[in-house]
Parts: C-alpha cells; sequence; structure tokens
C-alpha cells in the first residue's frame, strides 16, 4: 500500500477515535447531569482517560504526519491530503467538541 494512502487511513481511523472518544464524554456528562450510574466512579480515572486519548490520537496524528512526509518525498501527491489531514487531527485534539454535542442531535452509536 502507498505511503499516502495509508496516511489518510490512519488520520480517518484517528477522526473515527476521537468521535468515539467525545460521543464517551457526552455520555458521561449527560449521566452525571441526570444522576445516571456511570462507568467513571473517580475523577482521576476520568482525567487518566482523557490523558491517555490525547496522547494516542498525538500519536495517530504525528504517524499520519510522517507517512505524508515520506509519500511528498517520495513524489506522490496524495501524501499533501494525509498531512492535511494530520493538522486538522492534531489541532481537533485539543477542542473539547463533546461540549457542543445536543441531545436530539446526536445518534448513539453502540
Amino acid at each position: 500500500m502507498k505511503k499516502g494512502i495509508l496516511s489518510i487511513l490512519i488520520a480517518l481511523v484517528g477522526f473515527f477515535f476521537m468521535y468515539k472518544y467525545h460521543l464517551k464524554m457526552y455520555e458521561i456528562q449527560n449521566n452525571l447531569i441526570t444522576g445516571k450510574e456511570t462507568r467513571f466512579i473517580f475523577i482521576d480515572d476520568l482525567i487518566s482517560f482523557t490523558r491517555l486519548f490525547k496522547m494516542v490520537t498525538i500519536s495517530i496524528s504525528l504517524l499520519s504526519l510522517y507517512l505524508g512526509t515520506i509519500a511528498i518525498l517520495k513524489k506522490n501527491k496524495i501524501g499533501i491530503v494525509g498531512i492535511i489531514l494530520s493538522i486538522l487531527l492534531f489541532i481537533a485534539v485539543f477542542i473539547p467538541f463533546w461540549k457542543y454535542f445536543s441531545q436530539n442531535e446526536i445518534p448513539i452509536v453502540n
């Protein structure tokens, strides 16, 4: 598989991982508001989960950036798309999208 296409696929996996994380954070916040039981009882567990998410997503983003750069050096134009997606993923890690979810608009996917 070419490095540029692999870079795009890895960035898309990172975006899916980020989507599932924000969905889980929204569910936890919604359960705390409504008073339902959640899996995260302690705040320390939630903080550790958030830090782990950021480290894994940044690692995925950097891997995608690396593969996109290799593709560009080998004169593959598709590597530009991988680089752009990895930079967007790197920036999106630090934005808390789960705060903007509305209960009526988001489907909960298991």
